[in-house]
């Protein structure tokens, strides 16, 4: 395995580790206050996670042609994402709408996950060939991220004590920066940046699965009801964004020491 990637592994590790210990033990999971620690410390983690993948990603950086071929496991992690997104769309209606913003959530969920199943429907077929002709399912496809970043703000219900909202943004962001230079690797390949791809792809691991996966584990534990369902879908998404996001950057690098692209051909 290439070491930066193992890098990256280690690096995932330890962040879900310490972020399953810090929910288990020293994070107040009604409030989402710290009981214990500086709250600094967790924003230390997290920017730690952004710099490795700033540093790994510019490393590893190919150019992104091994993304339009078959390939299994991103068409099967991209088909559970469809699948948590449309279910925690369609849920978010059975369970009934807060308002307007959760109306409009919903839609854009299930956009999300029928846009993903299209393309887990291109990488598992044998013959690749492009999910759509046009980009407006892809741009529709990952508006909800834009959107709960917006939702975030609008609701400020963030601050820094509380680090799980402000974290929510950092993970939105990674993932609508990572599905956006994937679209222009698949659909305008001659406008592809692979170092973009490869450091977004990293952040997204780091951030949407290392990072999400201990709460939506510690959630189950806890016990959930009914209306908790639809977010419990959708952090299991997220973690299947961020699962894709490291197959991405395995097949773009690859680990047969092809040379990453100049430095003057990433800006």
């Amino acid at each position: 395995m290439n070491p930066l990637l193992t890098l990256v592994f280690v690096v995932g590790t330890a962040l879900a580790l310490g972020r399953g210990l810090d929910l288990g033990f020293w994070t107040d999971l009604e409030s989402g206050l710290c009981i214990a620690g500086s709250v600094w410390l967790r924003y230390a983690a997290l920017g730690i996670a952004v710099l490795v993948s700033l540093f790994a990603g510019r490393k590893l950086a190919c150019e992104p042609k091994n993304l339009q071929n078959h390939c299994k496991p991103s068409g099967i992690v991209t088909a559970m994402a469809g699948a948590f997104f449309t279910a925690a769309g369609f849920l978010r209606f059975a369970v009934g709408m807060t308002g307007a913003g959760s109306f409009v959530r919903a839609i854009l969920e299930i956009l999300c996950g029928q846009w993903l199943a299209r393309l887990a429907k291109s990488w598992l077929r044998k013959d690749w060939k492009i999910p759509t002709r046009s980009l407006t399912p892809a741009v529709l496809g990952s508006a909800v991220f834009y959107w709960c970043v917006l939702a975030r703000f609008m609701e400020n219900s963030s601050s820094w004590h509380r680090v799980e909202p402000t974290a929510m943004v950092w993970q939105m962001l990674a993932a609508l920066v990572f599905l956006s230079a994937m679209v222009r690797a698949l659909w305008l390949p001659e406008t592809s940046n692979g170092c973009q791809l490869c450091e977004a792809g990293i952040c997204t691991f780091l951030l949407c699965f290392c990072w999400e996966l201990p709460r939506v584990l510690v959630l189950l534990f806890h016990g959930i009801t009914a209306a908790d369902l639809p977010e419990v879908l959708f952090g299991f998404g997220m973690c299947c964004i961020g699962a894709l996001g490291l197959f991405t950057v395995a097949r773009v690098a690859g680990s047969d020491g092809r040379p990453a692209i100049p430095r003057h051909a990433v800006g």
